[in-house]
């Protein structure tokens, strides 16, 4: 496999986003780091409510600013979902966070 269109796309985006958001932090490292608790970590899903989120805004400006390809993480490693399922309580959709 090559990775030639990666290559002659090289400007991209990477889009982290989840409860974590609301500490400041940088994802779930704060669990690794033992800054939060799990039960406090776990907590912040209910009270992620993003005002504005607005994912087609945030793909309009990615392309004014000339970037080729974005990767939204979905699902990050600490379990919160950013769609609905019904595989699991711990998603954005189930938990009305996200519409």
């Amino acid at each position: 496999m090559t990775n030639s269109w990666f290559r002659q796309a090289r400007f991209g985006l990477m889009i982290h986003f989840g409860s974590y958001a609301l500490t400041g932090w940088e994802a779930a490292w704060p669990l690794q780091w033992g800054a939060i608790s799990y039960r406090d970590y776990d907590a912040l899903a209910d009270r992620f409510k993003p005002q504005r989120y607005d994912p087609i805004a945030w793909a309009e400006l990615a392309r004014e600013a000339g970037i080729r390809y974005a990767v939204l993480t979905a699902k990050h490693h600490d379990g919160l979902a950013l769609y609905d399922t019904q595989l699991s309580d711990y998603s954005a959709g189930t938990l009305g966070t996200l519409s």
